[in-house]
């Protein structure tokens, strides 16, 4: 079989293939292509189905294959922002320390096209490595430039070892007032040093399209403690206590307010705490001025551990945000190829060279209803 075969006819013949819970059989021929994904050579997009889904998440080669025939997780639309939420692990190396597993970086590549597929407008990213991902940003910029035509712009927190940023189209949305907030992190004592004990602020951003009149709002990222104990599991909620005070200056520019980011709602350690956790954690932001939505996933884990998926990472939409009409959120990568069930043996590609999280995305009706 030739390795140009149109994908297409890959889809019909996936069609007849069996998914496991690592992900779709992916025939060799989509594996072994290594093609450059450039603005001009792509055919015209269409929505993926989930055969071509799988196909992006089994490797490098099969994003690139997928996107370049047209493959896309959403179509672009003037009616419509997408943001997510995605936690890369220790970005760019994969790992706190490279020399661990030299060869296991994160593939910048592959981190490109899987954004692009996306069809994302803006990211925010928990876990970029802030003396060592600078240049690999730029890199993923660059990559991300080269398959839109469209200049990308990176921003990330300027204290601690691992950082939050955002990630935006420029052609799509603006965003302005970009700052940490020292309330997040319940270590930090003085508002010049708000990455203090070792703990991440948060990261602020006031987001609008650059259609007019379009989606404009707050959105906040989260990086809260992790930790299966229960000192942790205090720190955590002792923070997102702070939400109501924190935004409430912000509530006197625009009532829409998103927080995201990885809540690590994991619990102390056992099954029953997990569920408490979260439960509490729902409870808590309802009553946090002026009240938000957990929304609900699908499916529902967003991260693995001993191959068993959880749910860490989250997104809270303010009830009266009615940009958000579905008020709900899509999970992708391996997680949703998986669907969540056990993973025993290996663990997908994904998991190694892109990261233990998976993406989080949400739909924004892009007109102001407010």
């Amino acid at each position: 079989m030739k390795s140009n075969i149109n994908i297409a006819v890959m889809s019909i013949l996936l069609s007849t293939l069996p998914l496991s819970s690592q992900g779709a059989s992916i025939p060799q021929v989509l594996m072994a292509s290594e093609l450059p994904v450039q603005s001009q050579d792509r055919m015209p997009p269409h929505l993926s189905s989930p055969q071509e889904e799988s196909i992006v998440w089994a490797s490098r080669s099969g994003c690139q294959k997928v996107v370049q025939a047209g493959g896309r997780m959403a179509i672009t639309t003037n009616d419509q922002l997408r943001v997510a939420t995605w936690n890369i692990r220790w970005f760019p190396y994969g790992q706190p320390n490279r020399a661990q597993k030299p060869n296991s970086g994160t593939d910048r590549s592959w981190l490109a096209c899987s954004i692009f597929w996306m069809n994302i407008d803006v990211l925010a990213v928990q876990e970029s490595l802030s003396k060592k991902s600078k240049s690999a940003w730029k890199e993923v910029r660059g990559l991300l430039e080269g398959m839109t035509g469209i200049s990308w712009r990176w921003m990330s927190q300027q204290c601690g070892n691992l950082t939050i940023g955002f990630l935006w189209n420029t052609k799509r949305v603006e965003i302005q007032q970009v700052k940490s907030l020292k309330a997040f992190n319940i270590r930090a004592q003085q508002s010049d040093s708000p990455c203090a004990g070792g703990l991440r602020p948060g990261f602020y951003a006031y987001v609008q399209s650059l259609q007019k009149p379009g989606a404009d709002f707050h959105l906040i990222s989260l990086h809260l403690k992790s930790g299966p104990t229960v000192a942790a599991l205090e720190e955590r909620q002792k923070a997102l206590n702070r939400i109501d005070k924190t935004v409430k200056p912000f509530l006197l520019q625009d009532k829409d307010i998103v927080i995201l980011g990885d809540l690590n709602t994991m619990g102390a350690g056992d099954n029953a705490s997990r569920k408490s956790e979260l439960k509490y954690m729902r409870r808590m932001v309802s009553k946090e001025k002026p009240g938000f939505q957990d929304l609900p996933i699908t499916p529902r884990c967003t991260h693995y551990f001993r191959g068993r998926g959880g749910w860490l990472d989250h997104i809270l939409v303010n009830h009266g945000m009615a940009e958000v009409r579905t008020r709900s959120a899509r999970v992708t990568g391996y997680c949703a190829i998986a669907q969540c069930q056990r993973i025993k043996g290996d663990y997908p590609l994904a998991y190694e060279r892109l990261s233990d999280h998976c993406p989080v995305v949400i739909d924004i009706a892009n007109k102001d209803q407010d």
